[in-house]
């Protein structure tokens, strides 16, 4: 909850960064300190982590990047984060691990192994260009899902830009906890402004309150990123809000509503034509047709809240992409207030509450284990004191529903009173 309190009174900045890039020290080019000085003075960017590859490393070569990165990093200015991509395409795939304070030791073709050794660590790991090593098809490691946080959905450039949402979202149903990021996995230098096939440069947003290395790392720690693509270089989308209630992007959180507002805001120099919001990996809705441009979208909508997470994609009218991390939710019906006779029932059951009024408008909602409305009643209703109500099983298409869990929400419209009370309740079907 303190991450949501910074995110409503102090607000988060989006810093760019280039999560993945190599040197010399590996099958780079140039030298540490270029690289760091080119991405803070010609790319212009926030922050460059170095990522060369372990096995070229030993621990001269990383103590050193290390101390340049220390040097280079300026609060405010600049991050330089010093990191190793560990791994094996042959075997699983290749990760990039974040200021870890000694190189990875274990065997390259050991990926359990390496799970163990990040979570000894605790630091922030991602899954590298999963369209070249799958990973063992994403197998979970309930561990280390705490310290691999995020995972390439765009990497790349020059020639070579593999566009990877089919992995990230093969991760979440496998139940990774993982964020989108978009860099550039430099060798020929160009860190930070390095163009791909499609003139298009990719870049990490991070939501930090201040540019420093430790708030830098607790975004990666925390999944507060998003991916994009930046066509010309000075359209960087900045994605000012993604919400669901109370949670924030990257958050998992359990709710006592089974439906709340989505919000999101997006701000670049290009107009947006389409926004995309997905739900346990699958399109849930979109904002606009298409046929539209959009200046600095901002879309608000109710959504189920169940057992599910959320992510939203965002189109630029020229063709550019962004993806955001998702916003992981449960419900837990709140305390009940209404009472069911019988409970459990197979054909029908009646549905009593303390009113205090005489008369009052009624809507009976009934919802799903996962949040879905499934039952409306018709739109205006009419009460009096002493009255009951009776729900028969069904939804709203007079279908029989399956047995299990329901949630009901039975609002009053209390007049000449004017107040509105909300009583809640738990019912279980069993035929």
């Amino acid at each position: 909850m303190s991450a949501l309190l910074t995110v409503l009174l102090i607000g988060y900045n989006s810093y760019f960064a280039n999560l993945h890039s190599h040197t010399d020290y590996s099958d780079g080019a140039g030298l540490p300190r270029e690289a760091y000085l080119y991405a803070r003075d010609s790319a212009q960017i926030d922050i460059l982590a170095l990522t060369d590859h372990t096995h070229y490393l030993n621990d001269g070569t990383y103590a050193q990047e290390r101390a340049v990165a220390a040097e280079l990093t300026e609060p405010g200015r600049f991050v330089a984060l010093a990191g190793q991509e560990f791994g094996s395409l042959s075997a699983f795939g290749h990760f990039s691990v974040y200021d870890a304070d000694s190189l990875c030791p274990v065997s390259v073709n050991g990926l359990s192994r390496f799970y163990e050794w990040t979570t000894a660590h605790r630091e922030p790991a991602q899954f590298n260009h999963p369209s070249l090593g799958n990973f063992e098809d994403f197998v979970y490691y309930r561990a280390a899902d705490e310290y691999v946080t995020t995972i390439e959905v765009v990497n790349g450039s020059g020639d070579y830009t593999p566009v990877n949402e089919a992995s990230y979202i093969l991760a979440l149903q496998n139940g990774w906890h993982v964020a989108p990021v978009a860099n550039q996995d430099n060798h020929r230098r160009k860190w930070g402004n390095w163009y791909n096939d499609r003139r298009q440069v990719a870049l990490t947003g991070i939501w930090a309150d201040t540019l420093t290395k430790e708030a830098i790392l607790d975004g990666l720690r925390e999944r507060r990123v998003y991916a994009t693509e930046v066509k010309p270089v000075t359209d960087r989308i900045r994605l000012t809000e993604f919400s669901i209630g109370p949670l924030s992007m990257g958050a998992t959180g359990v709710l006592t509503d089974s439906q709340v507002e989505m919000r999101v805001s997006v701000q670049a120099e290009s107009a947006f034509r389409q926004l995309y919001l997905y739900r346990n990996g699958e399109l849930y809705d979109s904002a606009f047709d298409g046929s539209q441009s959009v200046i600095n979208p901002t879309w608000n909508r109710k959504v189920p809240v169940g057992s599910s997470y959320y992510f939203v994609k965002g189109e630029q009218s020229d063709g550019d992409h962004f993806w955001t991390a998702p916003i992981w939710l449960s419900y837990r019906a709140p305390p009940t207030n209404l009472e069911f006779y019988p409970n459990p029932f197979s054909t029908g059951t009646r549905i009593t509450y303390a009113a205090d009024a005489v008369q009052f408008r009624f809507e009976l909602e009934v919802f799903n284990a996962a949040g879905d409305l499934v039952y409306r009643s018709a739109p205006v209703g009419l009460l009096r004191l002493g009255d009951y109500l009776t729900w028969d099983g069904r939804d709203r298409s007079g279908r029989v529903l399956r047995n299990g869990i329901y949630y009901v929400h039975l609002t009053l419209d209390y007049f000449p009173e004017k107040k509105t009370t909300v009583y809640t309740g738990k019912v279980a079907i069993e035929r």
